[in-house]
């Protein structure tokens, strides 16, 4: 993975500052590191050098019979969005994965006429219900109908479910005692910063992917990320890079992904910027009501949509331009049936067309002067996508010191929560 950032706007003189006053931070996330442990905030930085990976892979491999073929992940924001966004970007198994994410009786009569229809026993699939807190409504629900829906043509099926959430949670709790199977992962490991727990990893493996490779791509980018070596400390970078720049006007960061397969990692990345940094309070608790906007485009389809906006509109956007070193070989024919409409097309593969969009967005961002970085995959595959998760949950780690805000919280998120539970007690 190719990181270049000679069109931020941002140069490394202007860097130096804020590199010594990351420095203390840079020397906490270093020493947590060092440590181990999950006792800290930043603890989720060792997940990928924990011993939990082999427990994970001894209990997917019970599960990964020639039967298996779907896996149900019910769960929501951090507790399924990365898992997702891996998924999503790998070529596929013969395991299929399905995210029950939303309350949604349409997406649910899909999944659940999925299961009893093109199933014939219950070995063919299993149900992961996650929930770091235990208590999240959506979830929960999802969870007590799915089962109790599939109980009408496979009878119990609590034998076919693994419950991930913290150690002693009630939803935990609840598992031992109706002999459910269980994983956990650490109190102090938030959920959108939970991808290399069990939450992400445990799904992931039982559908065949190569967990162990992910796990490595993160550790290189926990090197790199806790580095004092600035020219090696992208993570620290990019942070310093976007804070000045949100200073400067650019508040919306735009993740624009020239591949499809790529808009779930946007996602992922959508939340772990808009839950993080976007805050009422500062650590201070002086009332700031600061964030970075996070939004996700798909090129070359919203050069057709959001485009005229990006380079004609407010400039408002820091961009990350992602793209990734296509091999796929699928060639426009040299006998084409409508010659003359585009030239310079025949004999070109769809990769070289790409290439050459990316390169026509990169011109015109650099003749716009709106800034951006730019992030090329060599190659698409476990070990890339664990570097990238991991220098951007680092990255995170970074702005939040930089704003001064607490990055590993929701507060606001809870209100909805409690609101939602007094409905529900008066309907």
């Amino acid at each position: 993975m190719n990181i270049s950032s000679k069109n931020s706007g941002i140069s490394a003189n202007q860097q130096k500052p804020f590199v010594k006053q990351l420095e203390p931070y840079r020397k906490h996330l270093a020493d947590i590191h060092k440590n181990g442990g999950f006792d800290q905030l930043e603890s989720s930085i060792n997940l990928p050098f924990s011993k939990h990976i082999d427990q994970i892979l001894a209990k997917a491999k019970g599960y990964q019979t020639k039967t298996l073929n779907t896996v149900v992940v019910i769960g929501i924001g951090g507790s399924n969005l990365g898992t997702q966004a891996i998924y999503e970007a790998l070529p596929k198994k013969n395991v299929e994965l399905l995210f029950l994410d939303t309350v949604s009786s349409s997406h649910f009569s899909n999944i659940l006429e999925r299961l009893t229809k093109t199933h014939k026993n219950k070995k063919q699939f299993l149900i992961v219900s996650i929930s770091k807190s235990g208590g999240t409504a959506e979830t929960i629900a999802n969870t007590e109908v799915l089962l109790s829906s599939l109980k009408k043509s496979y009878g119990d099926v609590r034998d076919r479910l693994v419950v991930i959430t913290d150690e002693g949670s009630k939803f935990h709790d609840e598992t031992i005692k109706q002999k459910i199977d269980s994983l956990t992962l650490p109190k102090m490991v938030g959920g959108r910063f939970s991808v290399f727990s069990a939450v992400g990893l445990f799904p992931l493996a039982v559908a065949g992917y190569d967990i162990r490779a992910l796990c490595r791509g993160a550790k290189s980018a926990i090197e790199d990320g806790t580095s004092s070596i600035t020219t090696k400390n992208i993570a620290m970078s990019l942070a310093i890079t976007t804070h000045l720049q949100q200073k400067n006007g650019f508040n919306i960061h735009n993740s624009f992904f020239f591949a499809p397969e790529l808009e779930c990692l946007g996602k992922w990345e959508r939340q772990l910027i808009g839950e993080s940094l976007g805050k009422e309070f500062d650590r201070n608790g002086k009332r700031v009501n600061v964030g970075i906007t996070p939004i996700v485009s798909i090129g070359s389809t919203d050069l057709h949509s959001m485009a005229q906006l990006y380079f004609g509109g407010p400039r408002d956007k820091f961009t990350t331009i992602v793209s990734i070193k296509d091999m796929h070989r699928h060639f426009v024919p040299k006998q084409q049936l409508f010659p003359t409409l585009v030239e310079n097309l025949a004999g070109k593969t769809l990769a070289t067309l790409m290439e050459a969009v990316v390169g026509g967005v990169v011109a015109a961002y650099q003749k716009s002067k709106l800034p951006f970085v730019e992030c090329v995959f060599d190659k698409l595959d476990e070990l890339s996508l664990g570097n990238f998760l991991q220098m951007r949950m680092l990255q995170i780690m970074y702005l939040g010191e930089l704003m001064n805000v607490n990055a590993f919280d929701q507060p606001n998120v809870e209100a909805y929560k409690v609101e939602t539970k007094k409905r529900l007690q008066n309907a």
